[in-house]
């Protein structure tokens, strides 16, 4: 009997300890089991980036850009001429107006055509003594070189020729009348030079202001030899 129960334990304590060993095996399988890190591969190594890094934009390239094309670089403007000066009874009075097509070369500075029409009023003393009105049309092309500092001001200097509509004159400075009765006129040319500094708004479409001085002035004139220009201009 004792023999049978020992048997009995023996039998209990194999089953009990093979169904912990079963139950060990089965927690074992459900852990997540590492993942391998591959190495990349000389093919993998071998392509490009998908977002390669930019480089810097340097400042020069701006200049050197022609994704824009030519236009890109225009600028277009005009000016207003006003102008009043007079003495000893007589006076002139000048209004005009110059468009203008500039090109940014590099930084501030720009160049390009410029064209003119300007009108005189001018009142003088006749052969007979009389005050009598003549107008004068001028008409201008050139070129000029501007360039722009402290953002908003600007040097100017400009050559032109202009073929200007003159009135005769006698010997003491009077309007010589032709058999009409009307002032004497006749059209010559001439070439100006122009520098100066003006101001401009900054903005896209803006406006500006300049202060020019002629340092070739025509002679026999009561006209000053200085402009004062007003306007605008579109991408400056």
């Amino acid at each position: 009997m004792k023999k049978i129960l020992n048997i009995g334990l023996l039998a209990a304590f194999l089953i009990l300890l093979g169904n912990i060993d079963v139950s060990a095996q089965r927690r074992k399988s459900k852990d997540p089991q590492p993942t391998e890190q591959k190495e990349p591969t000389e093919e993998q190594d071998s392509k490009p980036s998908a977002t390669p890094a930019k480089t810097p934009k340097k400042k020069t390239d701006d200049y050197f850009d022609e994704k824009g094309g030519f236009k890109h670089r225009l600028w277009y403007g005009g000016n207003f001429i006003l102008n009043y000066s007079g003495s000893n009874g007589q006076s002139a009075f000048t209004i005009g107006a110059t468009p203008m097509v500039g090109y940014k070369i590099i930084g501030g500075l720009s160049a390009g055509p410029r064209v003119g029409v300007i009108y005189t009023s001018l009142k003088a003393y006749d052969s007979q003594n009389n005050i009598s009105t003549v107008g004068l049309t001028d008409y201008s092309g050139g070129v000029f070189a501007r360039y722009k500092f402290f953002k908003n001001f600007f040097v100017h200097a400009e050559t032109e020729y202009v073929s200007s509509a003159q009135y005769g004159e006698d010997s003491f400075g009077r309007i010589i009348l032709g058999a009409d009765g009307k002032p004497f006129k006749a059209r010559v040319g001439r070439q100006n030079s122009n520098v100066g500094i003006g101001y401009n708004s900054g903005s896209l479409i803006g406006y500006e202001i300049a202060l020019l001085y002629n340092l070739t002035p025509p002679q026999n004139t009561i006209q000053q030899p200085f402009d004062i220009r007003i306007g605008f201009t579109y991408n400056f």
